[in-house]
């Protein structure tokens, strides 16, 4: 019989093992299932790391120190991938320029020096540089997201790790002069695999959970998005210009959903969209399109539509309204859009209603705007 060979399976393998599986669970869950600029980013960086996790195999099998120095550009262009794809993913200004130049130079650099003294410096650079992304990336996480808490987490708290490790790893090889370069090289290795795993672990749960939490209710919304484009094109073809969209977004969610338990945060939304059908008349449409937005479709006079907006902010902002609440005072923001100003479509009309909406809430909360001509050209 031929004897059994152990399978000898060390950090390295185990990371492209990883790596592969992560990468297929973020294409099928996030960029096939949900196609949008940032999956398709998102998948692109899950991609570019398998690639560096395949190449930085064959490296080491090989000892080819230029071909795992391309393997450690590839695997330190994931964090700006990231960084990107969270900007867009929100809707935040994209600095496209930023990451192309960084995914353009580090290869080049790290290649270039491989087989110098000056490697070590030129890949502590490099470190360095994605630890600022993957700050960047904590960043955009840690700010006021709709979103629970508990989604951004591992990500968030990943990439804070990534800062330190990148930051300590450059003041040591600053520091220690007793170490050779191949030392510090090889320790490098071993704590950048573990990294990889960590990071790309955790990236993927996160950004994951990220699309899934933000996917919209499709069957209730789109009927009443169809029933509003119906009546819509009716009121144009009649000329009928008493049409507003209305839309009322909860003042400060985030801050909400951390001073109170989950349940009262709860009751908070419930009341929030219960106080919005009560304060409108009978024949207008208020959808929750999420816990703290909701969009409105009414016929009214400006007048009617007024008295109807200042009556839902005072219903929300009225405290002793419910009591189960704990005390804490909600308020909201309301965008105004007419069928007059803005036109007949019910996109544009509620793209118009929410950027209004959204000064209405830089204003200070608790207040309604109007949208003007402007907010319908650039929706």
């Amino acid at each position: 019989m031929t004897p059994l060979v152990p399978v000898n399976v060390d950090i390295t393998t185990s990371m492209v093992a990883v790596v592969t599986v992560l990468t297929v669970l973020v294409l099928g869950l996030a960029t096939l299932a949900r196609p949008s600029r940032a999956t398709v980013i998102w998948g692109a960086a899950f991609g570019l790391g398998m690639l560096g996790a395949y190449l930085w195999l064959a490296g080491h099998q090989n000892d080819f120190q230029p071909l795992r120095s391309a393997a450690s550009a590839l695997l330190l262009c994931f964090e700006p991938l990231i960084w990107i794809g969270l900007r867009v993913h929100l809707g935040r200004r994209a600095p496209w320029w930023i990451v192309v130049v960084f995914v353009a130079v580090a290869p080049v650099l790290l290649v270039a020096t491989s087989d110098s003294p000056w490697y070590l410096s030129a890949f502590n650079l490099v470190f360095v540089g994605s630890g600022v992304f993957a700050g960047l990336v904590a960043y955009e996480l840690l700010r006021r997201q709709p979103v629970s808490r508990d989604i951004i987490l591992p990500l968030a708290l990943a990439s804070c790790g990534f800062v330190i490790v990148s930051v300590a790893s450059a003041v040591s090889a600053l520091t220690i002069g007793t170490a050779s370069s191949a030392e510090q090289l090889d320790a490098l290795r071993g704590m950048n695999a573990v990294g990889t795993i960590v990071v790309s672990t955790c990236a993927a749960f996160t950004l994951v959970l990220l699309v899934r939490a933000g996917e919209s209710r499709p069957t209730e919304t789109d009927g009443v998005a169809q029933r509003a484009r119906r009546r819509l094109r009716k009121a144009e073809a009649q000329n009928d210009h008493g049409w507003s969209i209305l839309e009322v977004r909860l003042d400060d969610p985030a801050d909400l959903r951390e001073a109170m338990s989950g349940s009262e945060f709860a009751r908070i939304v419930d009341r929030f969209h219960d106080d919005i059908q009560e304060a409108l008349p009978p024949l207008a449409d208020a959808e929750r399109i999420a816990d703290d937005r909701a969009v409105v479709v009414i016929r009214a006079s400006d007048e009617a539509v007024r008295f109807h907006v200042r009556a839902v902010l005072s219903r929300i902002s009225d405290i002793d309204h419910d009591r189960a609440v704990g005390g804490v005072r909600a308020s909201a923001s309301i965008g105004w859009a007419t069928a007059d100003t803005c036109g007949y479509d019910y996109d544009v009309l509620v793209a118009a209603a929410g950027r209004a909406a959204a000064r209405a809430r830089e204003a200070g909360g608790d207040q309604w705007k109007r949208a003007a001509e402007a907010d319908a050209t650039v929706a």
